[in-house]
């Protein structure tokens, strides 16, 4: 059989020609073929140009999201052939792995089609990460000046610990968290305090995914003594961690809440050994601490959470 995932069609002066692998597509560009589009492609793969041939597949699926307005919000699927263009047999298949994943739902009355839920949840992700930047913005700025060192914000997306924005400290050691990074969701100060504030459930079915590991030789990787550390944590409402992730760092780090009450981010403060003392806690890092937590009230009070 042959293997769709590589069959292209290369275009010149309108005639096309098939080909089945990217080797042989290189070589035809190199005779002056130019793509044209994919056949059955699940996969895109980009030429040494940058080329991009496109996912047919994938764009169709998108045609039928697009039909979808305010105008038209319920649509059957002879409404969704007539408007993509698709053939009756196309179009059903697609729907159908689109309701599957719920970024469609049927009316079992009407059998008529509606946006699903998975496009909310996913509308909701981008809108809370832009709420929560533009809120946390100027508290990052002024603890970063204040202190010197790197603040960061994180958030759990898909049971990991993703960096949402950053303000780089002044020390010589840069800490490894660019924006977009993601860690095991335990990993970290900003990673305990996320997994502090889930449920038990939760919580044990992650350490089953993302087994602890030792980054130092400070790290915890027993899970009892862990679940000690989380429970401290919803005690305190803040971590001290001492370079338990990355050595020569000591890291303070607390929840970020929104009107709902409910934990959505963790914001920290990641010191250095030129920054502070990290044999003691000294009353250098309780002021930075007490700073970080006025930090994490305003952020909180700016998405809505009221403090009682």
């Amino acid at each position: 059989m042959v293997n769709l995932s590589f069959i292209i069609i290369l275009t010149l002066n309108h005639k096309p020609v098939n080909v089945k692998t990217k080797k042989e597509a290189h070589r035809y560009e190199l005779r002056g073929f130019a793509p044209y589009k994919c056949v059955e492609n699940p996969m895109a793969f980009t030429n040494h140009k940058g080329t991009l041939y496109r996912v047919q597949a994938l764009e169709r699926a998108l045609d039928i999201l697009d039909c979808f307005t305010f105008q038209n919000r319920e649509m059957s699927l002879s409404n969704v052939v007539k408007r993509t263009g698709l053939n009756k047999t196309t179009a059903k298949r697609l729907i159908s792995n689109l309701t599957d994943r719920g970024y469609l739902q049927q009316d079992p009355e009407t059998k008529r089609y509606q946006l699903g839920l998975r496009l909310f949840e996913l509308g909701g992700i981008i809108f809370s990460s832009f709420s929560l930047r533009k809120a946390a913005g100027y508290p990052m700025t002024h603890l970063q000046n204040a202190t010197g060192a790197t603040v960061l914000l994180g958030v759990n997306m898909d049971d990991q610990l993703v960096y949402v924005d950053k303000r780089e400290g002044h020390g010589m050691l840069r800490i490894a968290s660019d924006i977009g990074w993601r860690r095991p969701l335990h990993y970290g100060m900003l990673g305990m305090v996320l997994m502090a504030y889930l449920s038990l459930k939760d919580a044990k079915r992650i350490l089953r995914k993302y087994p602890l590991d030792a980054h130092t030789r400070f790290s915890i990787t027993d899970q009892e003594v862990f679940s000690l550390r989380l429970e401290k944590i919803r005690k305190d409402g803040y971590v001290i961690e001492r370079e338990e992730a990355v050595e020569k760092v000591i890291g303070i780090a607390a929840p970020i809440r929104d009107y709902s009450r409910r934990v959505i981010a963790a914001l920290g403060i990641a010191l250095t050994s030129g920054q502070v003392n990290l044999e003691k806690e000294t009353g250098e890092i309780e002021g930075i601490r007490n700073l970080l937590l006025k930090a994490c009230d305003d952020i909180s009070g700016e998405l809505g959470y009221l403090k009682i």
